[in-house]
């Protein structure tokens, strides 16, 4: 099996997730089969890597800049030190992220996330690492409980953490001091889509007045598509052995309107809009 063919099962089987984490197992994928098939067409792999999650245009974004700046290069050693350096400025743009994202986070802070995203855990990790002492609220994040690995990485960081059910979210948000997500698009129609549930959470954040963080890096802008449709799982995520006349519907995403978010956290500074 080629490693993008590896790569894809993985993600599609939700071993490889989150944004930053799929794109870049991609790349490297990418780059091992341009350099152990030769004659395979580069386009046909990131058509397969992109397929596998059509609502994340990082990763699209990051094969096609890695097929663009291939051209001309040979031999194992060139490529392999192209996808490096396209990996090393994402992750040194990571950095600033979690650095201009700790600034939010003072002493006694009560900070709400959803779902998990390596980018808001990465700033939340950072302002812990500053010396600040604060309390996150997290959500499980049915069906594949996305949001346990949150909790259990933020407890590991020695930050205390309060878990809760998808739907006593209102008990998170009844009181915190920031929404902090990430996102896996940010489309040119004015929507940014990230897991199920984001949506509905900022509606009540913005009834209780609490500001809503988007935390991303600008490689997740679809400039490639003004709109696209959310992607939906098997619906036996949802509930196994449904009964008979039962149907399930189990979308991955939100679409939440930009007039939702309060800003964006990027690598560039916080931002109120990143499609100017």
């Amino acid at each position: 099996m080629s490693a993008s063919r590896e790569t894809y099962e993985k993600i599609k089987a939700l071993e490889i997730q989150g944004a930053m984490k799929i794109a870049k197992a991609a790349l490297l994928a990418l780059s091992r089969d341009m350099i152990d098939l030769p004659g395979e067409d580069p386009r046909k792999i990131v058509e397969l890597l992109s397929s596998a999650r059509p609502n994340e245009p990082m990763l699209r974004n990051m094969l096609k800049l890695f097929v663009r700046e291939a051209r001309g290069l040979e031999g194992e050693v060139q490529l392999n030190d192209l996808a490096s350096s396209i990996l090393e400025e994402i992750e040194a743009g990571e950095k600033r992220i979690y650095e201009f994202g700790a600034q939010l986070i003072h002493e006694g802070t009560k900070v709400f996330t959803h779902c998990h995203s390596s980018t808001a855990v990465g700033i939340l990790k950072e302002a812990k690492r500053q010396g600040k002492n604060f309390t996150a609220f997290t959500t499980e994040t049915r069906p594949r409980y996305q949001g346990r690995i949150t909790a259990r990485e933020l407890a590991e960081a020695g930050i205390e953490v309060y878990h809760m059910v998808d739907s006593a979210g209102k008990y998170a948000i009844d009181g915190a001091d920031l929404f902090l997500f990430g996102a896996d698009s940010v489309l040119p129609s004015g929507y940014l889509i990230n897991k199920v549930g984001t949506g509905i959470f900022c509606v009540v954040a913005s009834k209780y007045d609490v500001p809503t963080y988007c935390a991303t890096h600008t490689m997740k802008i679809a400039g490639d598509r003004i709109d696209e449709a959310v992607e939906e799982r098997d619906p036996s995520e949802v509930w196994p052995d449904a009964p008979h006349g039962v149907k399930i519907r189990n979308p991955a995403f939100d679409k939440v309107h930009l007039k939702y978010i309060t800003a964006f956290i990027t690598e560039k500074g916080i931002q109120k809009s990143i499609l100017d």
